[in-house]
């Protein structure tokens, strides 16, 4: 999976902004209110007015004025506006977003890492590459080390695949990663994307 997140921030009427990211590492370290958007420059007025604007708009812009010479590991321009909190998982692609980022309107960051329900990629028996992020996911909060969330969580889906190799049925299987993620941190703080509708989780 790549290092593409999205990144969510709390507006005024407790809905969100949605952007997109360049890469999940480090990204909660460079997210500020002088900074909202992860750039260098400390004095970067123009994306605190950016976002508070953003923060208020009802409809995504047609466009966003950003400087020529502006860096940042956030995209400005919003991917989608006014989105509710249960509606969060749903914008995931678990077959290329690694990690959600929740931006609070106090600027607290808490990051979530995409689980993908797919094993294929674990599970000879499936028959396919590629995650299908249609089959949804598990987003799980980061506490201390992604890295050490993102091994631990691999290491789950490995073994999972394997016992998909070993007759273990797939769709009892994609349950599975939705439960060792919860025993990690309580079932009721995963955001969950179920699988897209019209789709079946008892295929391969």
């Amino acid at each position: 999976m790549s290092e593409r997140a999205l990144v969510a921030y709390e507006r005024p009427d407790g809905r969100y902004t949605l952007h997109y990211a360049h890469r999940s590492d480090g990204l909660a370290d460079c997210l500020a209110p002088a900074t909202p958007f992860g750039g260098a420059d400390p004095r970067a007025e123009w994306a605190a007015a950016l976002l508070r604007d953003l923060l208020t708009a009802t409809d995504p812009p047609e466009s966003v004025r950003v400087p020529d010479d502006a860096v940042t590991a956030v995209d400005p321009r919003p991917l989608a506006v006014a989105v509710p909190w249960g509606r969060l998982p749903g914008h995931v692609d678990f077959g290329a977003h690694e990690a959600l980022y929740v931006v609070d309107r106090a600027f607290a960051v808490v990051a979530y890492l995409a689980v993908p329900f797919d094993l294929a990629p674990h599970a000879d028996a499936i028959g396919r590459a590629s995650v299908d992020p249609a089959r949804g996911g598990v987003l799980v909060p980061v506490e201390g080390s992604l890295d050490a969330l993102r091994e631990r969580a691999a290491g789950a889906r490995e073994a999972l695949g394997a016992a998909v190799d070993r007759g273990f049925a797939p769709a009892a299987a994609r349950r599975a990663v939705r439960e060792t993620a919860a025993r990690w941190v309580g079932p009721d703080r995963l955001l969950v994307a179920e699988c897209a509708p019209g789709r079946s989780d008892a295929g391969p």
